[in-house]
């Protein structure tokens, strides 16, 4: 009789219900309970490995402080978006910091702040100096360029001066005539033993002092005339 041992036992190829892994159901979008809705997701474009340009910071010479975050990588992220012509923020950004972050490392002192400091403003004068390029090649193209450009580079000789005239019904007028009404109104408001409105007097007062158009106070006596006798006991 043959033995059947534990080498040729039977296993069934059915994990146990308590091995089974659960299928996941596809994530749901959340929605907003309430309040504020979610802010969308900022998406930024990607930047890759071979666009951006070799940077090679010296050492840290910060005693404060740990370790700084401003790496060779996270430079040339902020260096190339710059360059492209991404404001100070966005760079911040792409290079996963905040941009109070980027703004301490402008003016901090040390390296390797110094050497960035001095990398950013290339970066940014390049991005000036090809705008500038362009905007000339183009100019014999489209002279208002050149006007443009002339507006903005030598403001006092090439702005624009805008005139605005009056109509010209609001400038005719006399100022003898003028004169004339008004000493009328005077002469008028003396005859009524009144003077007329809009019409400025010198008030007498102090001449420092402005006029209070409030009423005068009453003024309140504690001893009256029949308070003095005395009461009969």
């Amino acid at each position: 009789m043959e033995r059947i041992g534990a080498s040729h036992r039977q296993h069934s190829t059915e994990r146990s219900p308590i091995l089974k892994r659960a299928a996941r159901a596809p994530a749901r979008p959340r929605k907003p309970q309430g309040g504020r809705p979610c802010k969308p997701t900022k998406i930024l474009p990607a930047i890759r490995r071979k666009d951006l340009p070799v940077v090679h910071l010296p050492r840290q010479t910060r005693s404060q402080g740990g370790k700084t975050k401003l790496t060779n990588h996270r430079a040339a992220i902020i260096l190339h978006a710059i360059s492209c012509g991404c404001y100070r923020e966005t760079a911040a950004e792409l290079a996963s910091i905040k941009a109070e972050t980027l703004s301490h490392w402008m003016g901090w002192t040390g390296e390797p702040y110094e050497t960035f400091q001095r990398l950013v403003r290339k970066a940014e004068a390049g991005l000036e100096s090809r705008m500038v390029t362009i905007l000339t090649g183009q100019a014999e193209v489209r002279p208002e360029l050149a006007l443009a450009i002339l507006e903005r580079k030598f403001p006092q000789r090439w702005a624009k001066v805008t005139v605005v005239a009056a109509p010209s019904h609001h400038l005719n007028f006399n100022v003898a005539d003028i004169l004339q009404k008004v000493q009328e109104r005077i002469a008028q408001g003396r005859a009524q033993a009144q003077l007329p409105r809009a019409t400025i007097i010198n008030a007498a007062g102090h001449p420092t002092r402005p006029h209070d158009p409030r009423p005068p106070r009453l003024a309140v006596v504690s001893d009256l005339p029949g308070d003095s006798e005395t009461k009969p006991t």
